[in-house]
Parts: structure tokens; sequence; C-alpha cells
């Protein structure tokens, strides 16, 4: 089935903004399956919201959303309605599902799609298919995976202290701020490469990324000390 995103700005002269639970109900009515979050599907803003998106874009399913940023009413009075403290928040039927730990557990369990079929019974609803697995390699054979390919980023996590004593040309720190922007805009299609000390911090690193569906994620198993010993010796170990 084809991905289709309906983005939701619901204004109504029936529901003021002094009755938000009206204008949510109204909301709620217009889809089987309903996001409020921060930003839109197509410019998440948050790593929460994006998450979510992501998650409903790997089922292939249809949904409304509404930008909570847009109208504090909106913004606070989903908290009240659902007893939730936190945005985003997935409806399906009208019934509330949960956040997006919760969404990421049940599409992992399968819950979410059950809830799904139930939406769309007369749609097919197929599994996404599982993160792809992250590719272990030595800091030798990750430079010559660079220099044939330009277009891979690669993303140091280790402290700003660490960076400064010892970092790989054209690297970038991957600190909040990229993380977000990363899950928000970036083609999942990207191809990553993540080091740190060693590589026991990249590796964390590099399957969460896959787990929010990058598909072509390396990770320098030796990390910028095996960098140092076997590529560039200019590189001081610490």
């Amino acid at each position: 089935m084809k991905f289709k995103v309906v983005s939701s700005d619901v204004e109504s002269d029936e529901y003021s903004a002094s009755d938000p639970k009206g204008r949510i109900d109204q909301m709620l009515t217009g889809s089987p399956v309903f996001l409020f979050m921060k930003g839109n599907p197509e410019s998440p803003q948050c790593g929460f919201s994006s998450k979510v998106t992501e998650i409903l874009k790997s089922w292939k399913v249809p949904f409304q959303s509404f930008d909570v940023l847009s109208d504090e009413s909106i913004r606070q009075g989903i908290k009240d309605y659902a007893n939730w403290p936190t945005i985003p928040q997935l409806y399906i039927n009208k019934e509330f599902v949960g956040g997006s730990d919760v969404v990421d557990e049940m599409s992992s369990n399968g819950e979410l799609g059950d809830l799904l079929k139930e939406a769309f019974p007369d749609k097919e609803i197929t599994p996404p298919p599982p993160p792809a697995e992250v590719q272990e390699i030595p800091a030798v054979e990750a430079a010559e995976i660079l220099k044939g390919n330009p277009d891979i980023r690669l993303l140091d996590v280790r402290s700003p202290q660490e960076r400064e004593q010892a970092c790989i040309e054209n690297s970038v720190l991957l600190d909040q701020e990229l993380a977000e922007e990363m899950l928000g805009s970036w083609d999942p299609e990207s191809p990553l490469m993540f080091y740190c000390h060693v590589g026991q911090r990249s590796r964390q690193a590099a399957q969460y990324f896959t787990s929010q569906g990058f598909q072509h994620v390396y990770n320098i198993s030796d990390g910028i000390s095996g960098w140092s010993s076997s590529v560039d010796s200019s590189i001081p170990q610490y």
C-alpha cells in the first residue's frame, strides 16, 4: 500500500479554543489513526514525535496528525484528555494507545499491527522488516570504505573533551542536537559510520540508529584507538 500522510489543522465554528475536548473529539472522528505530535510528519520537532512517525510509516498506514506546538489549548488539552503528560500521543479508533516508547514496544511485539488491522479491516496490514544489522568493521577497513564512499557520515560519539585530544578527519561530533536532526529529517537510507575510543559506545549508538530505521550503519569496532594504530599514526593515543 502506498504511504499517505494527511496533516490536520482542525478549525471549527462548533468548538472554540475554550473547549479543547470538543475539538479533540472532532479530530479523532476524522481518521482511524491520529497522532498528536510536535511538528508535522514531514518535519517533526522532537525525536519522540519523529520516532512514532517513522513507526507509522514503516507500517504503511495513512494517518492524520496535529501539531500541538501550533495551539497551546490543544497541547495542554490532549494531556488532560488522555491523562498522559507527554507528547506525542497516538490514537487508534479514538482510543489512546500511548507515547513513543509504548508505540515502539507494541510495534515490535505485534500488538500495534493487531490494532491497525482493526482500524483498516479492508486493507492488508503487514509488519515492517526487522531493523538492519550493524556492520562491525575494523578501522583499516573503515578507512577503505570511506575512501570509496564520500557520502558516508562519520559520527564521533565521544565527549567533546575526548574529541579535543584526538579525532578522525572529516568526522562530526554526535551531540543531542544532531541526533534529533538525524531522527527528524535525515533519509534513513543515508549511510552512517560511528566511532568512539575502542568501539563499545559507538556500537550502542549504531544499534540505536538501526532501530530507528537507518539501513546502512557501520561501527568501527576498534575505535579511534585502532585508527591511530592501523590507519593514521599521527592521531595520538590516549
